[in-house]
């Protein structure tokens, strides 16, 4: 029965860190550059459907992470885990908090800033990515 709890959460920690991943890298990579031909009075219409559109699924893909994401990290850890492990997931958590922080205030944000902002998150998103596989690494040691 624990194996599928694990394996729910590690789903859940996935798919959560897809949706806000995703999701900023589409708004940046995509929609904004779509909306640049637009006037600025629809341009900022759509940009404020978009992030009105979009913070249902941070909530949700932000509370899921956070979740699953001290799940694995306790279930982890009681294992025994190298010292620099937690250097690493401290860091990365610190990031994870910046992707959802940006996330949630996105649909605050004036237009002019969101872009600015997108492309933060989108860094730490990456950024996170490979600190990931660092984590993976350095567990398997």
């Amino acid at each position: 029965m624990e194996s599928i709890l694990v394996i729910f959460m590690r789903v859940l920690h996935i798919l959560s860190a897809v949706t806000l991943t995703g999701g900023a890298l589409a708004w940046r990579f995509a929609v904004s550059p779509a909306l640049s031909p637009l006037s600025p009075e629809t341009r900022d219409k759509v940009d404020n459907a978009v992030a009105a559109a979009w913070k249902p699924f941070v909530w949700t893909a932000s509370i899921g992470i956070l979740l699953s994401g001290f799940y694995n990290f306790f279930r982890k850890v009681a294992t025994g885990v190298p010292k620099e492990y937690h250097m690493v997931f401290g860091i990365k958590f610190l990031l994870a908090l910046h992707v959802i922080a940006v996330g949630i205030l996105l649909g605050r944000a004036a237009n002019k800033k969101r872009e600015k902002q997108l492309t933060g998150v989108v860094f730490s998103a990456v950024t996170i990515v490979v600190l990931s596989a660092v984590l993976r690494y350095l567990s398997t040691k």
